[in-house]
């Protein structure tokens, strides 16, 4: 509570964050440095970018598709990664939860639009998955994260 590194999250009256929340709510949910969370969210937005266009059919994009086909250890294991990072970096769990929707959002989305399966996938049902897949994957990479972060500081 008396930390020093909020990033001005304490501003507003009341001992309440900018989004109404308690500082210590806000911290948890985007991290300790706002500035920082914003950063994240655009890496975030360059996961998805990178993953949906390389996830493209060979059709549109040609040799960039490389379909993840039976790799999705790979897919699983970017959006880990990025969220583990993400947290360690600035904690965070909305901001985890995106860094890991970036890459799992980036490959489902073309199973809907483009019907890369068969039987094809429904846009709700690609973007379920995906959601689903962030906000597991995401909360594990924030615990991971964030966890070896303090890990660090305790020992340092």
């Amino acid at each position: 509570m008396g930390d020093k590194d909020t990033g001005g999250s304490e501003t507003t009256a009341g001992n309440r964050g900018s989004l109404g929340l308690s500082p210590r709510a806000e911290r948890l949910l985007l991290g300790r440095r706002p500035g920082t969370a914003v950063r994240l969210a655009a890496v975030a937005g360059v996961l998805f970018a990178g993953t949906f266009l390389v996830h493209l059919p060979p059709r549109l994009v040609g040799g960039l598709s490389f379909p993840f086909g039976l790799l999705l250890p790979l897919l699983v294991g970017l959006a880990f990664v990025a969220a583990a990072a993400g947290a360690y970096h600035n904690d965070g769990l909305v901001v985890s939860v995106a860094l890991a929707g970036g890459p799992s959002f980036g490959f489902y989305l073309p199973l809907g639009l483009f019907d890369l399966t068969y039987p094809s996938a429904t846009m709700l049902t690609a973007l379920g998955i995906g959601a689903a897949i962030a906000v597991g994957v995401g909360t594990a990479g924030f615990v991971v994260g964030a966890g070896a972060r303090r890990l660090v500081d305790r020992a340092g």
